[in-house]
């Protein structure tokens, strides 16, 4: 029974599908590629960026909307640059991360949430250069890799609940 529990576990923090969404929330998602520019905003554990074409994710802009009113902090990991400064908005307000027009790659990223009903967090897997998708990371945690110089090249984020 010990290692069927921990097998579950396991695939619990492999698979974004194994959360429920909880009902009401979205969270979406416009990732700025480079030679591509913006492209169209994804919700809800959709890919935004690319992957198996070696284009750098440069900027990220978020929202989400939710029934009930707290907020999320995002923080990016840039390119020579190195943390940027956490980015909080509450619903429905835009949350913009990284650089545009300075040919840097977001290299890790951190997105948490204050004040949501307990149970409620917020999950992002990423996919890095030469490393592919790295699996998800929930509620503050660190995804990406940071000096390494090893460039995002895509994102997916999904809220997780009860």
């Amino acid at each position: 029974m010990k290692r069927i529990t921990r097998l579950l576990a396991f695939g619990l923090c492999l698979s974004g599908s194994a959360w429920a969404q909880p009902a009401g929330y979205s969270i979406c998602y416009a990732a700025h590629v480079q030679d591509i520019g913006w492209q169209d905003f994804v919700c809800d554990d959709a890919m935004a960026g690319t992957t198996g074409r070696s284009r750098r994710l440069e900027a990220l802009n978020i929202y989400f909307s939710a029934p009930d009113f707290f907020s999320l902090t995002v923080r990016a990991h840039v390119h020579e640059i190195g943390w940027q400064d956490p980015v909080t908005v509450t619903n429905d307000i835009y949350a913009f991360v990284g650089t545009v027009g300075q040919s840097r790659a977001i290299e890790a990223i951190q997105i948490s949430l204050d004040g949501a009903p307990l149970g409620v967090g917020v999950c992002y897997d990423v996919h890095v250069q030469g490393l592919g998708w790295l699996g998800y990371k929930c509620d503050g945690d660190v995804n990406g890799t940071t000096g390494q110089d090893r460039r995002m090249e895509a994102i997916k984020i999904t809220f997780r609940g009860p």
